[in-house]
């Protein structure tokens, strides 16, 4: 056997398996020899001691040849006229035993062998209803004309989705439901696409004779009341998580209680938060949103506070204990949410000028853009930068009571100089500017022109229920009650004597 032979013998042995392959084998070592040649190649650049191709250095180069050859010979092959001595000619010279007395004993027929590779080439035919997922780099046009979609097609599906969903927004991993029919050629034609836009809404998209319509399909969202109670274990975010709470919902309950209670310092473990609140959901459970808290109440080591929303007679909003009075006080105790009391009101060891000075306020350590609150209804008198101070605000409550807020990052652009802000108002955001050494919110109570300590000032409560209000909040409070209990050991309303024995 010559060199050239048992070298195309070793190549297809290892490499192919197939006839029409190792015909192109011998093509390929030829085309090979012939640019070595020309490029004045040595045989160790393309071969190893054993003979076999050096892949590191012609693999781009052989896959190029093999499939262009591949090409060539599968749209020049005559199926009428090839028959399998062809290759019985050529296979035994190459020396290939095993392939030759395939051919020879009949293993290739022809007509039918030819017919019989072409057509496993030819790949089966799409479902369908398919689902396709996005992914990374994908643009929505280019996937729809890969599933078959025409180019115009998949143009004017573009444009009319565009009114509902940006398609420059799609994310890896969406999913993409395809409907396709099939059309009179045996081709398939799109028939309709479904892309969930979140757990609420899906699009859709419907062929409409040679047109397209989109609509958006919204799931049904149903109020639902819901109670649930979390014991403090380590924190109270936390410890709700566990039971269930979202969020969302002890937030606003922390915003509620706030008035009265520094989350800093009063809450310690095993006390008790309740909430009974509105819960927007669909009818497969999805929660969309979260509403009021009806009724929430906080156990705490020595003291009980329970409260209920009533709406008075004027239309306003508040929340009231059993009595009638208000939570509200003139002040907020803390005019920030889930911040750590850094510094506290006295003297002290400057962190800055290193020497011992009064600290005329309270610091709250929390991150950058955390939300500072007006700790009051009142006026702006100072809004903007002011000294060491930073990004600065101070609010003036009535004749003798002012607050201050300092080295915020960002001042709300609609708290200005002589506008009225209404408690509970966000008016700007946690920050370090001025001198400080990182983000906290330093607040300070101005009482008669003097700083004083925030912990320390007497404030009045807010309004009384009196009168026919008070009636009607009474009525409201027993409604609250029975539900409650009742969600809380799964029974619709609670039974009077049940409703004596509860812990309200």
């Amino acid at each position: 056997m010559s060199k050239k032979n048992k070298i195309i013998n070793q190549w297809a042995q290892k490499l192919f398996n197939n006839g029409i392959i190792y015909f192109m084998a011998s093509k390929i070592y030829a085309l090979t020899q012939f640019f070595s040649h020309k490029l004045k190649l040595k045989n160790r650049h393309l071969l190893t001691r054993s003979n076999t191709l050096r892949l590191r250095y012609v693999a781009g180069f052989t896959t190029f040849l093999l499939a262009a050859l591949l090409s060539f010979s599968l749209n020049s092959f005559n199926l009428g006229a090839f028959q399998a001595y062809q290759f019985a000619n050529i296979m035994p010279a190459a020396g290939h035993p095993d392939i030759s007395k395939n051919v020879i004993n009949g293993g290739l027929h022809g007509d039918f062998a030819v017919a019989s590779i072409v057509s496993n080439a030819i790949p089966e035919p799409l479902p369908l209803d398919r689902e396709i997922t996005i992914q990374s780099g994908d643009a929505l046009g280019l996937v729809m004309e890969k599933q078959g979609i025409g180019n115009e097609e998949a143009s004017n599906i573009i444009k009319i989705i565009q009114p509902h969903f940006d398609p420059r927004h799609i994310k890896a991993g969406q999913k993409i439901d395809l409907h396709f029919e099939e059309a009179r050629d045996d081709s398939q034609r799109f028939r309709e696409m479904k892309m969930k836009l979140d757990p609420i809404k899906t699009l859709i998209v419907a062929r409409a004779g040679d047109n397209f319509t989109a609509k958006i399909d919204e799931k049904e969202v149903k109020k639902v009341i819901k109670a649930k109670q979390a014991e403090v274990k380590v924190s109270l975010y936390g410890s709700a998580a566990q039971a269930g709470i979202p969020k969302s919902v002890v937030a606003d309950a922390i915003k509620i209680f706030s008035w009265n209670v520094d989350f800093q310092r009063d809450i310690r473990p095993n006390n008790v938060l309740e909430v009974m609140y509105e819960s927007y959901e669909t009818e497969d459970g999805h929660v969309s949103k979260t509403g009021n808290i009806l009724y929430t109440k906080l156990k705490l080591n020595n003291r009980e506070i329970p409260l209920y929303r009533f709406k008075m007679s004027d239309g306003r909003v508040d929340y009231f204990q059993p009595d009638g009075r208000s939570i509200k006080r003139t002040l907020m105790k803390t005019p920030i949410n889930g911040a750590r009391m850094s510094s506290g009101f006295g003297k002290r060891r400057h962190p800055v000028l290193g020497y011992t000075k009064m600290h005329k306020g309270v610091d709250f350590a929390a991150s950058t853009g955390t939300p500072i609150f007006a700790a009051g209804d009142g006026v702006v008198e100072k809004a903007g930068w002011f000294s060491s101070y930073g990004k600065y605000i101070r609010i003036r409550h009535n004749s003798k009571l002012k607050t201050a807020y300092a080295h915020m990052s960002k001042i709300n652009s609609k708290v200005k100089s002589g506008q009225r802000v209404r408690q509970g108002q966000v008016i700007g955001y946690v920050g370090t500017t001025g001198r400080s050494t990182g983000p906290h919110l330093h607040y300070e109570v101005i009482s008669n022109g003097r700083q004083v300590n925030p912990r320390s000032v007497n404030l009045p409560i807010g309004e009384e229920l009196t009168g026919k209000q008070m009636a009607s909040f009474k009525a409201v409070v027993n409604k609250l009650r029975r539900q409650y209990a009742g969600l809380l050991d799964g029974t619709k309303v609670a039974e009077t004597r049940k409703e004596k024995k509860s812990f309200f």
